[in-house]
């Protein structure tokens, strides 16, 4: 009794992303008792055009499902060799479907973003945003490049762990915030299935 006292006194003076480090490590250890996340039912598999571009962000995938979820993402697997089943390795999306309503400096921001199911960006890829200053922008591969291994419990800060890299400062913040925003979302998404399945 006195031991939950301490534990909900501790939670309600805890800010916003202490409460998102607890939940995360506690539905990691959650899956990592349980273990690797297998693909027991027949998956639909994502067009060989999509795929080609979804293997840009994650190359480890052999393949990759068709887009679905309240967060719409496709999932990526690794194939089970001699017909087994298949291993979820992540997820693949776009940040504007599931932040809409973040922007960059000229208008809507479009990255496709791979993530593994433990929280690790495995690479970036800006597909279209609207910026003034031409080669001042988000598009340039030294801003992307620097999100590849970023774990979504990092602080995603411009100028602490993101370098600004252009002078195009409201896009790169733009950037950043929606990356780490949907990255979090599809996570919690991907945390709150498992439990289900419980």
């Amino acid at each position: 009794m006195i031991l939950g006292a301490h534990f909900q006194v501790a939670w309600t003076t805890m800010n916003f992303h202490n409460r998102f480090k607890v939940i995360f490590i506690l539905a990691a250890l959650g899956l990592l008792l349980v273990g690797p996340v297998r693909a027991a039912e027949t998956i639909e598999k994502a067009k060989p055009e999509d795929a080609k571009l979804l293997k840009e962000v994650f190359p480890q995938a052999d393949f990759f499902s068709v887009k679905a979820g309240k967060y719409p993402h496709n999932k990526a697997f690794k194939a089970a060799p001699q017909g087994g089943e298949s291993t979820l390795l992540g997820f693949v999306f776009m940040t504007n479907e599931v932040e809409p309503d973040e922007w960059g400096y000229a208008g809507p921001i479009e990255i496709l973003v791979g993530l593994t199911t433990d929280g690790v960006i495995t690479a970036v890829k800006v597909v279209y945003h609207r910026e003034p200053f031409g080669s001042f922008s988000i598009a340039t591969p030294e801003f992307a490049a620097q999100f590849k291994g970023k774990k979504i419990l990092d602080a995603f800060e411009v100028g602490r762990d993101i370098d600004g890299v252009t002078r195009a400062t409201i896009s790169v913040d733009g950037a950043t915030r929606v990356i780490k925003k949907s990255t979090r979302h599809i996570l919690r998404q991907y945390l709150a299935e498992e439990q289900s399945k419980k």
